[in-house]
């Protein structure tokens, strides 16, 4: 038998030090902490941390960044159901995800 790191996607979770989890959730709040400083920017926008090398946010119009951050928004919510969907799944069948939708085992 192959030995695999736990993941939503290889399964065994269960097996995760509760020192990771409360690593991630520092790490978590470390990120808000962040985020809650440059809110009181007064320029600041929702999910702008101020990371745009090339420019391309800055050149659109205020309906254009309007709609970008709508997008941003509906994706990142998307993406945490998906993915929590993937952690309940797990949880209930103790089954992984990759060999339940039938992808190759390595």
């Amino acid at each position: 038998a192959v030995s695999r790191a736990p993941s939503v996607l290889n399964g065994g979770l269960e097996n995760i030090s509760p020192i990771y989890w409360g690593a991630i959730i520092a790490f978590s709040a470390a990120v808000e902490n962040y985020g809650q400083k440059i809110n009181k920017k007064p320029n600041y926008l929702p999910g702008d941390l101020g990371f745009d090398p090339l420019n391309l946010y800055q050149k659109k119009t205020p309906e254009q960044k309007l709609d970008i951050q709508l997008k941003e928004v509906n994706n990142g919510r998307l993406a945490m159901i998906a993915i929590t969907g993937y952690a309940f799944n797990e949880a209930a069948t103790k089954i992984s995800v990759v060999r339940e939708i039938g992808l190759p085992q390595a």
